[in-house]
């Protein structure tokens, strides 16, 4: 179907942000309440349906786990080529261009994927 990014931009909204909804519609102190951004990102190699589309988004609020201050942004992004040339194994360089075409500026080129067997999470 496509793959899930989930990016903690560990800051608060800024004002283009401030201006999507449900964000929108809060008044300034409602937003002061949310000290951190979670931007969560679909790409996919089609139009996904909303059914699939909804599927993506339950399972990324799961992973996040719905953190108190947390504001989420959920973007979709289509890139059929990518799916097309995308190896079987990834090596960071496919990773770094997954982050390229949802438009995000981290930069793991440096990373050592070896690493993170080791990763754990509470």
């Amino acid at each position: 179907m496509g793959y899930l990014i989930i990016e903690d931009l560990r800051r608060p909204l800024n004002d283009i942000e401030k201006q999507l909804l449900p964000f929108r519609i809060m008044d300034e102190d409602e937003l002061e309440e949310y000290k951190n951004l979670i931007k969560i990102y679909i790409l996919s190699d089609e139009e996904l349906s909303k059914e699939d589309k909804s599927v993506f988004e339950e399972f990324a609020m799961d992973l996040v786990d719905e953190k108190v201050h947390c504001s989420y942004i959920l973007e979709s992004y289509i890139n059929e080529q990518f799916f097309l040339d995308a190896p079987l194994d990834f090596e960071v360089e496919d990773y770094q261009k997954m982050l390229i075409l949802v438009n995000s500026t981290y930069d793991i080129s440096g990373l050592d994927l070896k690493k993170l067997m080791y990763l754990s999470q509470e």
